[in-house]
């Protein structure tokens, strides 16, 4: 009753989440299917060749946004936050926008796992290397006005104009504050329970959200703007803690998409 009675007041994310249903229901395959053919028509799939049997396959409709978006703003500095095919179509983006517009832009792609940031490196042809910099740094949990976070020990020393967030992974963030943390492990039952079996508390179910775009804030050019993958509570964090104002966009109908467009602020 009380789901019920959220939808009818929402009208507005009613609508969304109905059209996301359908979309998801009818039109997915189709819209995955246009947006690989982008790829293929300009000659870009074969750059994301599969190298390792676990790696997540390509999401070719986030790819194309992710692409457009780097081509229609035109970034002179892109900071990523997990390494992976989306390293590749933001490459591509910033070629062309080289190639085209004559505007040099470059990626600095940060991840706490090196298996990844390997398994991305072999995908990288000569003709994308200029414009790509790994950056190994490790996770650790940390705080953040009172909540739990996670931080990269060291980040690049750069001014991005633009953020891309889908990492790190919850099992590369290590350590725990007073006993909480990010990664899944066993939890023994209580001294008083029936026995002493080990049972899995699933806290995989405690979404990650990470605070290191907050660092780059202060410092961000005028065209500050920052793009999340399916991370909503990661967003509603960011939201609540950004010090800057903000057009804040919330597309499910493209997959879960949100993103923060920082607004123009002249100095008083």
């Amino acid at each position: 009753k009380k789901k019920i009675l959220n939808l009818i007041n929402h009208p507005f994310f009613t609508a969304s989440l109905l059209y996301k249903i359908l979309k998801d229901y009818f039109f997915l395959d189709y819209i995955e299917k246009r947006a690989k053919n982008f790829f293929i028509k300009n000659d870009f799939v074969k750059y994301f060749k599969k190298n390792d049997p676990n790696e997540i396959a390509p999401e070719w409709t986030d790819l194309k946004f992710m692409y457009e978006l780097v081509r229609k703003r035109k970034p002179i500095c892109v900071v990523e936050f997990g390494s992976g095919a989306s390293t590749i179509a933001i490459g591509l983006a910033l070629k062309e926008n080289e190639l085209k517009d004559k505007i040099v832009g470059r990626l600095f792609s940060v991840d706490g796992n090196k298996k990844w940031i390997e398994n991305t490196k072999k995908k990288i042809d000569k003709d994308l290397k200029e414009y790509i910099q790994f950056h190994f740094s490790k996770a650790v949990i940390s705080t953040y006005n009172g909540h739990i976070v996670s931080l990269h020990e060291s980040l690049p020393n750069v001014s991005p104009n633009l953020i891309y967030l889908d990492g790190p992974s919850p099992l590369d963030v290590s350590g725990n504050i007073n006993g909480l943390s990010f990664q899944s492990k066993p939890i023994k039952k209580d001294d008083d329970a029936n026995d002493g079996n080990f049972y899995d508390y699933c806290n995989n179910s405690r979404r990650i959200v990470a605070a290191d775009p907050l660092l780059y804030e202060s410092t961000a050019p005028a065209d500050f703007f920052i793009l999340i993958d399916r991370r909503y509570t990661n967003a509603n964090f960011l939201e609540k803690n950004l010090k800057y104002k903000y057009k804040m966009k919330k597309d499910i109908s493209l997959g879960g998409i949100v993103t923060f467009e920082k607004k123009y602020q002249p100095y008083p």
